[in-house]
């Protein structure tokens, strides 16, 4: 199938220069590949693939990488940005666009879940009663946490908490707008 032409815009690539120090570098992508083909994600799930997501930001694609799910299974290995022929920064980028996404309220609610949690208990796994229990018995050291107070603050001083309240917000207004809930 052929792909429906779409105009290419280096907007996107100006505002990705201006928010990172290395975001400029995105100019230098050939598109190689090397990136994906490093991947460890993309070696078992090809919707994630690097190349495209610097493709998209390449070319413009600004609303649409911003809405894409994907850009949240990479796991900052940074086997990209150490490959790459050209100094292309790809982990940081898909950082920045992850921080974008986040700010247009497009932030996985499998992610508010774990920050939840982390805000609460100071991990983002919280360890069930019998993970306790079973560690105890095995002689294990108890878990150590952060302490919770002390990562709401950092996360009240980075703007984070508002960012999630917003996005909250947003997806209320949605629902309500579509009837979803109402009963």
């Amino acid at each position: 199938m052929v792909e429906a032409y779409r105009e290419i815009s280096s907007h996107f690539r100006k505002e990705l220069a201006e928010l990172h120090e290395e975001g400029a570098s995105i100019n230098y992508c050939y598109q190689c590949a090397t990136c994906s083909g490093i991947c460890p994600v993309f070696r078992y799930n090809p919707k994630y693939n690097p190349r495209k997501l610097i493709e998209g930001m390449l070319t413009g694609r600004k609303e649409e990488m911003v809405k894409d799910p994907n850009i949240w299974l990479c796991t900052v290995c940074h086997n990209c940005t150490e490959v790459c022929p050209q100094g292309v920064r790809v982990s940081e980028l898909l950082t920045v666009l992850r921080n974008l996404a986040t700010k247009a309220g497009n932030f996985p609610d499998h992610l508010k879940a774990e920050v939840k949690v982390l805000v609460e208990t100071g991990l983002v796994n919280a360890p069930s009663k019998a993970t306790i229990s079973r560690r105890a018995k095995m002689g294990l050291p108890e878990l150590k946490t952060a302490d919770p107070a002390e990562i709401k603050a950092l996360l009240e001083h980075l703007g984070f908490i508002e960012l999630m309240a917003k996005g909250e917000k947003k997806e209320e207004k949605k629902e309500e707008s579509s009837g979803g809930g109402q009963q």
